[in-house]
């Protein structure tokens, strides 16, 4: 029997597993596994022990699987061949997660992300800490959880640092990390989200200053102490966002707010033409210089906001809530509406 025979018949086994005949499969790498021990070819000896793991693993047998992939990996080891060792690595962790021996499989994850990272191997280490953050989720231990992500958030810091923010949705995606649950607290500044799909996101205490949040779903996301100055929001949907205590100075946020709890936010200066706002919550905020021209302000809350030189210039004031709330300094009021304000409670010069 010759290396060529071998390799047909490992080839005609692959055909075989992905036409579904898993047992035909299992029979050719079994012929070329005993051609390949005879002719000490040790390194598609491994690589064959592994496709004789993958195929008992679809089978369910996963302690048959345990044994090839522990076979592969030593063979891999003793000939020096590290994608060899990798990839039994990443298939003996999952074979392990598979009968629920989680210690087992984080310490195969452990392992291929130190090889990885001594490789320099940015894949493998990504593939590592996604598999390690899975396997102390299903246990679960938090801490550990969030030191994957860490460990995750900086590959995706360095990689950001030579790609450049405006790949930002996609290296986040790449790493491992979801833009829903993992941008709590972190440094997004310049970011390029644009179109992207947040709606639920945590991004509560996050840095997007300067961010382009352009057309972006933000609805019931959590903003909750962000900062988003100089951050442009235009036509994003921040319906039933959560934006109290956020910093939105100068922010662009010619957009939808319905519902939008903005109540102790600084929007100072920030630009809300034409803004649709039907009962918004912005009690207590900053809304020194902001831009409400031709906003829908339909039932909002303005008890407490500092209302020094903002532009109601054309605003739907409807129903708004306005109890002891000092109008003095604001723009664009016109004196047909102020007695409607000062029934509903507005205070204003001279009144």
């Amino acid at each position: 029997m010759t290396d060529y025979q071998a390799n047909q018949l490992f080839k005609q086994g692959v055909s075989q597993y992905h036409q579904g005949d898993i047992p035909a499969a299992l029979e050719l790498w079994r012929e070329a596994l005993a051609i390949y021990q005879k002719l000490g070819d040790r390194k598609r000896e491994g690589a064959t022990w592994g496709n004789l793991g993958i195929a008992y693993g679809a089978l369910s047998n996963y302690q048959e699987a345990i044994t090839c992939y522990q076979t592969h990996l030593g063979i891999s080891e003793d000939i020096g061949n590290i994608p060899g060792q990798l990839n039994a690595l990443t298939n003996l962790g999952m074979a392990y997660h598979a009968t629920d021996e989680l210690p087992k499989a984080i310490a195969c994850y452990q392992q291929q992300w130190e090889i990885a990272n001594q490789m320099g191997d940015r894949t493998q280490k990504i593939n590592a800490l996604q598999r390690l953050r899975l396997t102390w989720e299903h246990l679960p231990d938090p801490q550990q959880v969030n030191n994957c992500r860490l460990q995750q958030w900086e590959i995706a810091h360095q990689w950001l640092g030579v790609v450049g923010m405006a790949e930002f949705a996609q290296i986040i995606q790449q790493v491992g990390l979801s833009l829903i649950e993992d941008l709590y607290g972190q440094d997004l500044t310049g970011v390029d989200l644009s179109n992207a799909n947040l709606r639920g996101a945590n991004l509560a205490q996050a840095n997007l200053s300067n961010a382009n949040l352009t057309l972006a779903d933000l609805s019931n996301a959590n903003l909750q102490g962000a900062i988003l100055t100089n951050a442009i929001l235009c036509n994003a949907n921040l319906r039933d966002a959560n934006l109290q205590e956020a910093n939105l100075s100068h922010a662009d946020l010619r957009t939808k707010l319905p519902r939008a709890n903005l109540s102790h936010a600084n929007l100072t200066e920030a630009d809300l033409t034409s803004a649709y706002l039907p009962r918004a919550n912005l009690s207590h905020a900053n809304l020194q210089g902001a831009n409400f021209t031709y906003a829908d302000l339909s039932g909002v809350n303005l008890t407490g906001a500092n209302l020094q030189k903002t532009d109601f210039s054309r605003a739907e004031l409807a129903d708004i809530m306005v109890e002891n709330v000092e109008f003095t300094e604001a723009i664009g009021i016109s004196r047909r509406l102020q007695p409607e304000l000062q029934r509903k409670g507005a205070i204003f010069g001279d009144s």
